[in-house]
């Protein structure tokens, strides 16, 4: 890190650090805060690390990883890197609802480790700061990037240039319950909005929400709105269009006719897959990371299909995170860390492990794993991922999650709540 820019860093940092929220990713990836234990025995794994990196000598990286060790394959993919290379891994880790807010800290205090697990919607800010490499030539040269997935590879670029690589993706299906579906006379699985306010009217008849989203105040929020947003036709910078209108009537129908709990709007998107693995919902938004739970805990058959289509057609929202090289000098050894971990027989590995996407297209279609259902609809619905907007993304979020609860509430007409929202956006 130059010594000379550190103010400046120092300074966005301080900016930042006020309280910009995750992305996705659950959403982006749907991550959730460890226990005290885990943190402890994190800590002790990366002393470990540490100690064995100084006695092997200066090949060393360090590295902020938000995934916990129970991630077993991811570390030992880790593992196997450092035993290809001989370069060792020193693992920073901490929970994701920390890791933004300590960057910052680590940037005011230049300390930031070589390569950074941040939110695909963080890359870019990062960029514009001035504290990530440009990594571009390297991209261009090494990599095929024909083989990717074009919104995933975006998302680590800032004004044309690379900053990063892709580290785990997601997206947003429909699981639905197939017995309660059945039970309600439910023939075919809702493939429109229309066809989901129908289903759910069914579904009401025997006493059970047909529809839930997480609706608190966390970007699992607008994390699930994005697919209708989009969906209505809509998007971030015309927010008090009549698309969105039409988007908060479809939720506000929702309400009114007691297919969807009012309770969302204290739900995370962990919450709202307990109520459909309860068998008190029958269809959720959510996304790949949620298969391991539900297949261990729901007592159902289920299934999972594609966003119903609004106006606009079918539209889903890109989660995921990124590998972001930080500007430390370290570059070239973080670099080969990075390009590792995107291989495709290592990136097939720790997708197929945790139920991540694979950025790259042909890591998927050669994968049989990622071509069986119900994860094979998730790489289905890749194609129409849409990234999200990077720039203000926190003020952002806190605006429609204002406009959607104010509808689901009663506090506000959609009209109202639309043009509210699209005024306070534009004073961004």
């Amino acid at each position: 890190m130059r010594k000379e820019h550190k103010w400046l860093w120092s300074a966005a940092a301080i900016a930042m650090a006020a309280g910009i929220c995750m992305g996705c990713g659950a959403g982006s990836g749907g991550g959730t805060a460890q226990t005290t234990a885990e943190q402890a025995d994190a800590k002790e794994e990366s002393t470990g690390q540490t100690a064995a990196s100084q006695a092997e000598g200066d090949q060393k990286i360090t590295l902020l990883l938000t995934y916990p060790k129970e991630k077993a394959v991811l570390y030992q993919c880790i593992e196997d890197f450092t035993a290809e290379t001989g370069i060792q891994v020193e693992i920073q880790y901490m929970p994701l609802a920390d890791s933004r807010k300590q960057i910052n800290i680590m940037v005011a205090s230049d300390s930031l480790p070589d390569v950074m697990d941040v939110d695909n919607t963080d890359t870019a800010t990062y960029a514009k700061m001035g504290i990530l490499a440009d990594i571009t030539d390297r991209v261009n040269s090494e990599l095929e990037l024909d083989r990717y997935y074009g919104s995933i590879l975006g998302q680590n670029q800032y004004e044309g240039k690379y900053y990063g690589l892709p580290f785990t993706s997601n997206n947003l299906c429909l699981y639905y319950n197939k017995e309660l579906l059945d039970k309600a006379g439910v023939t075919e699985v809702p493939a429109t909005w229309d066809g989901l306010l129908e289903a759910c009217g069914k579904l009401k008849s025997i006493g059970v929400n047909g529809f839930g989203v997480a609706g608190s105040q966390t970007t699992d929020t607008t994390f699930q709105m994005w697919p209708f947003i989009w969906g209505a036709g809509s998007d971030v910078d015309r927010i008090d269009s009549p698309e969105t209108v039409e988007m908060l009537k479809f939720y506000q129908e929702m309400v009114e006719n007691q297919y969807m709990s009012t309770e969302v709007v204290n739900y995370n998107s962990g919450d709202n897959a307990n109520q459909f693995i309860a068998g008190k919902t029958a269809m959720i938004i959510d996304g790949p990371w949620r298969l391991s739970s539900i297949q261990a805990d729901a007592g159902f058959e289920f299934g999972v299909a594609k966003v119903p289509e609004g106006s606009a057609g079918f539209k889903t929202v890109l989660g995921g995170h990124n590998f972001a090289i930080s500007n430390t000098g370290n570059v070239d050894l973080s670099w080969e860390f990075v390009k590792y971990m995107n291989r495709p027989e290592v990136m097939v590995r720790y997708s197929e492990a945790e139920n991540y996407i694979p950025s790259r297209k042909d890591v998927a279609a050669g994968s049989e794993y990622f071509g069986q259902e119900p994860i094979s609809t998730f790489v289905e619905m890749q194609e129409y991922a849409v990234a999200m907007p990077v720039e203000n993304y926190n003020k952002i979020s806190d605006i429609l999650i204002e406009m959607w609860q104010s509808v689901i509430l009663g506090a506000k007409d959609p009209e109202q709540a639309a043009k509210d929202a699209g005024a306070s956006i534009a004073g961004l």
